[in-house]
């Protein structure tokens, strides 16, 4: 940088030493002149962002991914802009849901939303991360239903339809329809990123072939039903003790 030269030049020149600092020589305060504006700070046009370096970067990212989209495939295409809408929808939640009715009951439950949907994706991730390293098992299918009553037992996310509608069947207070239908939909979205994005890899992988084959199927709604079914058991349950113990202190 010029700069730079310009200090390099100016300590090029010969300061005068310590027993030369009394001389009268004209030249040394032009030299400490020159030395002192080249330490001087950058100037503003110096300092500003270089948005040419900016906009070229931005130009060719999007040419990148211009030519990404035009190699993938219909079916792939539709997936990325699924989960870039799904993506979009969350992030925007807040003005979708002020045109409702139920933005109120939203506004109490957004923290809790935003954890159903992001542990709903990241249940879902791991059950399709091990279905895609074991791809004939059945267990992944299984598993995605089971570990959502486990997570709610241990750390009260609610990850699962089939969970939150199992809390509103066998519990009075826990919710109401509209609680439920707003906890439906974040976990939803979280299952359609983590499907979609694993749809995506998968075609990748193995084009041609369903990425869902062997986790979608009879034992997967089984054990969708045992996960329906234990939640109405257990929150019945609870829902018991916690009236004998309120009988006994009255």
């Amino acid at each position: 940088p010029a700069v730079v030269r310009d200090i390099i030049a100016v300590l090029d020149h010969d300061f005068p030493t310590e027993n030369e600092g009394s001389s009268t020589d004209s030249s040394t305060p032009h030299h400490w002149a020159d030395f002192v504006s080249a330490m001087l700070p950058i100037t503003k046009t110096q300092v500003g962002r270089d948005w040419m370096e900016f906009f070229t970067v931005m130009v060719w990212a999007t040419v990148i991914l211009i030519m990404f989209l035009a190699k993938l495939k219909a079916f792939q295409d539709v997936l990325i802009a699924v989960i870039l809408g799904t993506i979009m929808l969350v992030a925007n939640a807040d003005f979708f849901f002020s045109h409702f009715r139920i933005y109120k009951i939203y506004i109490v439950l957004r923290k809790s939303l935003l954890k159903d949907v992001v542990g709903a994706t990241a249940l879902g991730f791991v059950c399709l991360g091990l279905h895609g390293m074991w791809p004939e098992a059945r267990a992944p299918g299984v598993m995605l239903h089971l570990a959502s009553l486990a997570a709610w037992l241990a750390c009260g996310i609610q990850t699962n339809p089939m969970l939150s509608a199992g809390l509103w069947a066998g519990g009075r207070n826990q919710m109401t329809k509209a609680q439920l239908l707003l906890r439906i939909l974040a976990q939803a979205a979280g299952f359609v990123i983590a499907f979609a994005a694993f749809g995506l890899y998968y075609s990748f992988r193995f084009p041609g072939k369903g990425p869902f084959e062997h986790f979608l199927g009879l034992e997967s709604t089984c054990s969708a039903a045992i996960t329906f079914v234990a939640s109405v058991a257990h929150i019945r349950a609870r829902d018991s003790q916690t009236a004998k113990m309120l009988e006994k202190t009255s």
